[in-house]
């Protein structure tokens, strides 16, 4: 359920940060609205508008995006020899690309193919009007794009902010062979490996996490204790109150650590745990 909640957020992420961009062209620069990455150019900055035949080399983002061909945001091209940090709204990296070369750095724009893209550059050429080199103001400074880490902000609390405060329950059946714990991190504990279980009031030291999930909450998954020993958790930190299940050694690696479990109160964690032991399953 977790999975699928941040894989749908993370799509819809991807969507609107790729989104293509809108572009206003008029005689006093170009506009061009985005979610994330909006610019304004004036034309007293604009020193060329070019039209290249191929996108330069990409040597790394440093505040974009990409998805297969899409690139949008800031990177580092080499030119030259040389690093150069540009903006990019590319929908093709292997198009033919507009190159807007301002006091403040290039601007490389395309469409989805190169007939859409000749026809931005030549109304580009054809509307905005290019100021003499005496005219352009050299001291513009690049307007801060606040949208961008608010969005990013805004969308880190959306993914994150609920797996944060959310209470996990995990789904725990308990047959006469086995417990069966459903849902992330799935697992079958034989009773025939179960060598015994306790229902404690605190954990021991948990050192770190090697592969799970872990919120102000939840812990899931496989973690390491301060001994040095690994250990499952499936729990509410904020219950006091937890199942200790040590596994005997058996041929599956699984099952050599120890498990810890609850539910998301005392109550129930207690009734589990006398489901637990009950004498014909142990």
């Amino acid at each position: 359920m977790i999975l699928f909640y941040i894989l749908g957020l993370v799509v819809a992420f991807c969507f609107i940060t790729l989104k293509a961009e809108t572009i206003f062209v008029s005689e006093d620069g170009v506009n061009i609205k985005d979610n994330f990455y909006p610019l304004y150019i004036p034309n007293d900055i604009i020193i060329s508008i070019t039209l290249l035949n191929s996108v330069p080399r990409i040597l790394m983002k440093t505040n974009g995006a990409n998805f297969g061909r899409i690139f949008k945001g800031r990177c580092k091209i080499m030119r030259s020899d040389a690093a150069e940090k540009v903006t990019m709204y590319l929908r093709d990296r292997r198009s033919t690309v507009i190159e807007i070369k301002t006091v403040n750095g290039s601007v490389f724009i395309n469409r989805k193919n190169d007939a859409l893209t000749q026809q931005l550059f030549d109304e580009m050429k054809n509307t905005v009007k290019i100021v003499k080199e005496s005219e352009l103001d050299y001291c513009a400074k690049p307007r801060r794009n606040y949208r961008s880490i608010l969005m990013t902000i805004a969308f880190t609390a959306v993914l994150f902010g609920p797996l944060f405060f959310m209470n996990y329950d995990s789904e725990i059946i308990v047959t006469d062979n086995a417990i069966e714990i459903k849902g992330e991190y799935a697992m079958t504990i034989p009773f025939s490996d179960i060598d015994t279980v306790l229902l404690i009031e605190e954990l021991p030291s948990i050192k770190l996490r090697t592969n799970g999930i872990s919120t102000g909450k939840v812990d899931i998954g496989n973690f390491k204790m301060s001994d040095g020993d690994k250990c499952r958790l499936y729990i509410n930190k904020d219950v006091p109150s937890f199942i200790e299940i040590k596994c005997q050694k058996a041929n599956d690696e699984s099952q050599k650590l120890l498990i810890f479990i609850n539910k998301t109160t005392v109550e129930e964690t207690k009734a589990l745990c006398e489901e637990i032991v009950k004498p014909e399953r142990l």
